[in-house]
């Protein structure tokens, strides 16, 4: 694209409307680069990140240019349109926004909304865009117009007293991931008296249920009513903030929680650094013990879908230590037969890889949001739109909480977080006539979301329909979804769809989108998951809270972070836990509870979880022996030894023959006691012996050159285990490749290398244009990325690696 110099430049621009002028001219002063989306740049481990935003003289004169064209013709009417409602808003709500808020250059505001429409006009079909545009800026207005309305209202009538909310409105953030209801987005509101509000135009309202706190901290929620309580086996302490009501249904005022005092870089990779809470090892211990609660309410409440920014850590004003914050409360009284559903753990047999759960244990460099649409700058300067197929670089984290010797997750105060859990259980079952009788006056009027589709179905639907221009309908990524008329109208507006039901029960209902302010109709919603759609009565009654009813859940805690243990036998004296872990799903803990002279200990393996009582003194008994125990300690020993011997031998060039004889001995051994082990338990995979154990069977499976039909029999046993969750598909690959080179044919994901000339460079590849392609199926990076990650751990020419 080549842009206009001098008078030719001024023409360009004074032949637009008034409105994209004064983009264009926000774009030349830095200040409106959010509109568009990123210019974007190779980040850490095979992730993009964002180089600039657009800005400045140069990209101001290519916009100029590119938007004369009639593709972009709804663009410019979307500005004027919108410019004309700033206008006539602000002067209407003078008295609680401040001048310059409502700005059609103000990206923060409009970034997302007209983002969207510029990749629309850009990248789609011309007639999808005419279609769409005005439409999205018809709802953008009706969304905003309900939202002033709502505000200036409810800032008369039931706005707190708290002086950090006094208005006005001095700044507006628009959320710019999934829309509802016709494309109504979360806001947040920035007060002049300091404190921060967002407004969710949703009818779900977890949030008033669970975490509210009323005036001067009273208890006016489930939470509030706990923290209030008798402890029961020990301190509790659960997340309220404050957060209320409108003067109408259909809507909800939440304080904003803000990151904690305790923040810093928990990991950098040359100039990129992650930002997360950290916390000194006392203070870690306390935030876990808090978590471990929080977590076991979840579960007995049936709290679901507490994945990536439904969750933060933050703390409130006051506070010195932050706690974990559920912001997002919309989908609870469902079925959570695991600890796993509730969205906090991640599940490695579930449909889709989601590791942005509640609790990440590792701080990774991906995103779990991002743009679906970037710029990249060519060789030759220009920038160019493309699809981003890889996940965002994250700078900041709000679920990754680390202490200050570096280990993130609670995998090192795992009885920290299991003493929360069951103190928390205990208290609950004490409350538990309490909390029916809560329960039972406070569902009037509130409803709870039906998520009748995982999420990722939705957007999988929607993004590719948006980039393509597609056709009348969206249509599903997976042949055998199924999308019905109520799904396929919400996903028609680009709407993530939304279904609400009666917390008191009744029938599925969606919401109409504004200009109404708040209806619903019903749909039919077939099939009916298991148990039904929530809310489940027997939760609000509260049928689940008895002692044994945490077993499953602690379970499920433990084998979460069971790699991650350094001690898998801990006596804590000061918490009063026991706790002896054998395998990712066999152990036991125990909880000492003085108040009524009991020890209370729960056993597990995979197919059960049992309760033992005891006296608080009684002898400890001790854990029964499992096999799989045993072959984890024996796989990871076997490791450590090979890789005493390897990583010298491949650093000294593979000539060490001495070391090269041990480690064939050493393989052998090991390949005639995991032939015993493959044969009475099957493949150790990570259910059984954990993921770094798992990971050691297959490099030594790997290692071994000989044993061929071995190898092809832990090849097929492999293959089930990843279909299962149960084993990464990369390790699949890797062996794929050793045996095909063994058999003398080309590898098909270039996972192996030979010298050549002096580098590395992959193996044989059976129909190379196809190796990125295989090897994403597999979740592995692109080949070349993978190649110049290899040579850089092998930088000197003649040797090989795997």
């Amino acid at each position: 694209m080549r842009a206009p110099t001098g008078d030719a430049e001024q023409d360009v621009t004074a032949a637009l409307p008034p409105a994209a002028r004064r983009v264009i001219a926000a774009v030349r002063e830095g200040t409106a680069g959010g509109l568009f989306p990123p210019v974007v740049t190779a980040g850490p481990e095979g992730t993009i990140g964002v180089d600039r935003l657009l800005g400045g003289e140069a990209d101001a004169r290519l916009l100029a240019h590119a938007l004369r064209g009639r593709r972009f013709a709804p663009l410019l009417a979307l500005w004027e349109r919108l410019d004309e409602w700033c206008v006539s808003a602000e002067r209407r709500c003078s008295a609680v926004i401040a001048a310059g808020v409502l700005d059609v250059t103000n990206a923060e505001v409009f970034g997302p909304v007209v983002s969207e429409a510029f990749v629309a006009c850009a990248t789609g079909r011309a007639h999808y865009a005419r279609e769409r545009v005005p439409e999205w800026a018809a709802r953008c207005e009706a969304f905003l117009t309900l939202f002033l309305d709502r505000l200036q209202r409810d800032m008369r009538t039931c706005w707190p007293e708290n002086p950090a909310f006094r208005g006005p409105v001095v700044g507006l953030w628009s959320h710019g991931e999934e829309t509802h209801n016709g494309r109504q987005r979360v806001l947040r509101l920035d007060c002049a008296g300091g404190g921060r509000v967002a407004y969710k135009p949703r009818p779900a309202s977890g949030e008033l249920l669970f975490t509210a706190c009323g005036k001067d901290g009273a208890p006016t929620s489930v939470f509030g009513l706990l923290n209030d309580a008798p402890a029961a086996s020990g301190e509790v302490r659960l997340p309220v903030l404050s957060c209320w009501s409108g003067a109408e249904p259909g809507y909800l005022w939440q304080e904003w929680i803000e990151p904690p005092a305790q923040w810093g870089p928990i990991r950098t990779s040359g100039p990129w650094s992650l930002t997360g809470t950290r916390l000194s090892p006392t203070q870690a211990a306390r935030f876990w013990h808090r978590t471990g609660s929080l977590a076991a309410a979840m579960f007995a409440f049936g709290i679901s879908d507490m994945i990536g920014g439904n969750l933060v850590t933050g703390s409130r004003p006051g506070e010195r230590e932050p706690l974990l914050y559920p912001i997002d409360l919309e989908i609870y009284f469902c079925r959570v037969p695991r600890l796993y559903d509730t969205g906090l753990l991640y599940d490695p047999t579930a449909e889709v890889d989601q590791h942005h759960v509640g609790l990440e244990s590792t701080p990774r460099w991906c995103s779990a949001e991002g743009p679906p649409v970037c710029w990249r700058a060519e060789p030759s300067g220009t920038l160019r739109l493309y699809r981003r197929r890889r996940s965002c670089t994250r700078e900041e984290t709000r679920t990754v909480v680390a202490d200050t010797e570096g280990r993130a997750g609670y995998g090192h105060y795992l009885p920290a977080m299991l003493r929360g859990m069951f103190d928390a259980w205990t208290l609950m079952c004490r409350q538990r006539p309490a909390i029916r009788r809560f329960l039972s006056t406070a569902t009037a009027g509130h409803y709870v979301r039906v998520l009748r589709q995982p999420t990722y179905r939705y957007y999988d639907s929607l993004v590719p329909r948006w980039l393509s221009g597609g056709g009348a309908a969206p249509a599903p990524a997976e042949p055998d979804v199924h999308f019905d008329r109520a799904e396929l109208d919400q996903l028609r507006r680009m709407d993530v769809p939304y279904f609400v039901r009666p917390l008191r029960g009744g029938p599925v209902l969606r919401v109409e989108p504004p200009p109404l302010p708040f209806e619903t109709a019903r749909v039919a919603a077939r099939p009916e998951p298991e148990g039904g759609w929530p809310p489940l009565p027997e939760l609000i009654e509260g049928a689940n809270l008895e002692l044994a009813g945490l077993g499953v859940a602690l379970r499920d805690a433990v084998e979460h972070v069971f790699d991650d243990v350094t001690e898998h036998v801990v006596t804590d004296e000061s918490l009063g836990v026991r706790l002896h872990l054998q395998s990712p799903a066999e152990g036991q803990v125990g909880f000492d509870w003085p108040q009524v002279g009991r020890r209370v200990t729960y056993i597990w393996n995979r197919e059960k979880v049992r309760l033992r009582i005891d006296a608080v003194d009684a002898p400890e008994v001790p854990a029964e022996p499992a096999p799989a125990g045993e072959i984890r300690r024996r796989l990871l020993r076997l490791d450590r030894l090979d890789g005493a011997i390897r990583m010298p031998w491949a650093d000294g060039g593979m000539v060490d023959a001495a070391a090269e004889r041990r480690l064939r001995t050493l393989t052998d051994a090991g390949i005639a006691w995991l032939s015993e082990v493959v044969a009475d338990h099957g493949w150790p995979g990570r259910t059984m012996v954990g993921a770094a154990a798992a990971a050691a069977a297959s490099r030594l499976v790997q290692h071994a050159r000989e044993h061929l039909d071995f190898r092809r029999h832990c090849l097929e046993l492999m293959r089930q285990a990843a279909a299962g969750g149960d084993l990464p598909w990369r390790e699949v690959a890797y062996l794929t490749d050793e045996l095909r080179l063994a058999e003398g044919r080309p590898q098909v994901y270039g996972t192996k290398f030979e010298p050549v000339a002096g580098e590395l460079v992959p193996c044989p590849i059976e129909e190379p244009d196809g190796v990125d392609r295989r090897r994403a199926a597999m979740g592995m990076e692109p080949l070349a990325e993978h190649t110049e990650r290899i040579r850089s751990r092998f930088p000197l020419a003649g040797r090989e690696a795997s």
